[in-house]
């Protein structure tokens, strides 16, 4: 502003008509002062930091038309969570990364020795926790919500293959509340069967990526499997959406 002035509007996301403004300033202070009163911790599993891999597949970029897959599994670290403490085994989950490690000592015994659990199982110990119904309600249509403008974002960049595929496979954390946070969308998902979980899952989805883009090509009626349609273009400027 004038050249030499900054102003901020802090607001809550997920509004519209001016519901959640916070306020507005000139300040950098007070806006960092702002968002570290509202920080919301991540959410932990028995003491261990963890991440979702969530398979989804984009049958067409032109009309972009977006899969979702119905299973996911859940990612941990070897060693306890802390904020004190920023090794890469407490806070990068990826399954390469926490093979270089040992499992902590006192590690909680529920959690599994191959670090990998189910999106079942991890649903079962939402539930135990006492968050019985926030997997149908918050986290699958938080990840839709946003995995689908993180792909248009991209459209514009993608080259158009006619008769082609693309298989993803998208990273979340989730905030205390469980909501879910996009860490990043892999272009080449490993479909490695390191452990029982991705074994069978990943076999899974190969299996059904190909019923979907071989068989639904040729019958649209058939059955896509456990891969859900979440978005699709229909046209100029006419979007569809399956939340």
């Amino acid at each position: 502003m004038e050249g030499d002035h900054n102003l901020w509007i802090v607001e809550a996301g997920a509004q519209s008509c001016a519901r959640g403004i916070i306020t507005c300033t000139a300040q950098l202070e007070e806006v960092l002062e702002l968002a570290e009163k509202r920080l919301t911790p991540p959410l932990t599993v028995l003491g261990t930091e963890f991440d979702l891999r969530q398979q989804l597949l984009v049958s067409d970029w032109s009309l972009l038309t977006v899969w979702f897959y119905r299973d996911s599994y859940v990612r941990f670290c070897s060693r306890p969570f802390s904020m004190h403490c920023l090794h890469r085994s407490q806070h990068l989950c990826n399954v390469v990364i926490q093979k270089q490690w040992r499992l902590a000592r006192g590690r909680h015994p529920r959690l599994p020795r191959d670090m990998i659990w189910s999106s079942q199982q991890f649903q079962l110990y939402l539930q135990g926790a006492g968050h019985a119904e926030v997997w149908e309600k918050l986290i699958v249509p938080g990840m839709k919500e946003v995995l689908v403008p993180a792909l248009r974002s991209t459209q514009e960049l993608v080259e158009v293959r006619k008769g082609s595929f693309e298989l993803y496979g998208a990273d979340f954390t989730f905030q205390e509340n469980c909501q879910p946070w996009l860490l990043e969308i892999n272009t080449h998902p490993s479909l490695e069967p390191c452990s029982t979980v991705p074994r069978r899952l990943c076999a899974a989805v190969l299996r059904d990526a190909l019923r979907l883009v071989l068989d639904h090509k040729e019958n649209p009626v058939c059955s896509t499997s456990a891969f859900d349609l979440i978005y699709k273009e229909v046209g100029w400027g006419a979007l569809g959406w399956a939340p």
